[in-house]
């Protein structure tokens, strides 16, 4: 990028500190690493010209947003009143010059972004946006509905059954809980509840389809009555290991009659 290209630029670095602000505010700042390419589409998207969302991305690319991150928190306030430097625009640039062969205006522009980006107000925000997702879990008694269905096979033909489970649950035990997200929570602390919910009910649903199909399935010679078929003690099972409780349950199953797999009408 030449400095006459930079010169007619149409963003300035605060500019575009804010738009990164913006995808690490909603994913995380793990997003940035994990993400790179669809940080750079994101930048496009927003207009950004692509010269200056590739130079960004090969800033991203060589790790200079975690750096420039760490040396930030050293340089808060607190740690400041250590002796511990802070941040500089001047030893940032030069480091993006030599790890990413850019020149020195683009440098200085982007080095100017990071440090915007990483100011004592905005890793203050974060910090305390971190978990707050998990905390609304925590809070609040969330329902959930399942619908599932397996077949039985045996004498030369099947019956079809399924399941209807709705019921409320709610976090007893955050600490087992976070153990049930924190992958999740690793990638992006500011996962919502509505996503942290989602990844509770995905095991939840292999936990009854699991039940479900043990149950229609177990015995290969006799038919199933899904009449008795109750999956409360799998689900309270689960539940328990993962710090979650059951506040309220209902199940409503059916079948169908037996239907041969034969087709006797049939002529040959």
């Amino acid at each position: 990028m030449t400095e006459q290209m930079i010169k007619e630029m149409t963003i300035t670095p605060e500019e575009l500190a804010d738009r990164l602000c913006d995808i690490i505010s909603e994913k995380g700042l793990g997003y940035l690493s994990e993400q790179p390419l669809s940080v750079y589409d994101e930048m496009l998207r927003d207009k950004v010209s692509p010269p200056l969302a590739r130079s960004l991305l090969s800033t991203i690319l060589a790790d200079i947003h975690s750096d420039a991150e760490a040396k930030a928190k050293q340089g808060t306030k607190k740690a400041a009143e250590k002796g511990v430097n802070k941040l500089s625009q001047e030893t940032l640039a030069a480091d993006i010059r030599e790890r990413c062969f850019l020149n020195a205006e683009i440098a200085d522009f982007l080095a100017a972004v990071y440090l915007s980006l990483f100011s004592e107000s905005n890793l203050s925000e974060w910090q305390e946006h971190a978990l707050e997702g998990f905390r609304e879990l925590c809070s609040e008694e969330m329902e959930y509905q399942y619908s599932g269905d397996s077949t039985w096979h045996a004498n030369g033909g099947h019956v079809d059954c399924s399941c209807d489970v709705d019921l409320v649950y709610g976090i007893q035990d955050p600490d087992k809980a976070l153990m049930l997200v924190g992958k999740a929570l690793d990638v992006n602390p500011f996962a919502t509840a509505e996503e942290l919910c989602k990844i509770i009910e995905d095991e939840l649903d292999d936990v009854i389809q699991n039940y479900l199909d043990d149950y229609v399935t177990g015995d290969s010679y006799y038919e199933p009555y899904m009449d008795d078929f109750d999956c409360r003690d799998a689900i309270e099972e689960f539940f328990k290991d993962n710090g979650i409780k059951l506040v309220k349950y209902e199940c409503s199953t059916d079948q169908s009659d037996f239907e041969s797999d034969y087709d006797y009408g049939r002529r040959w």
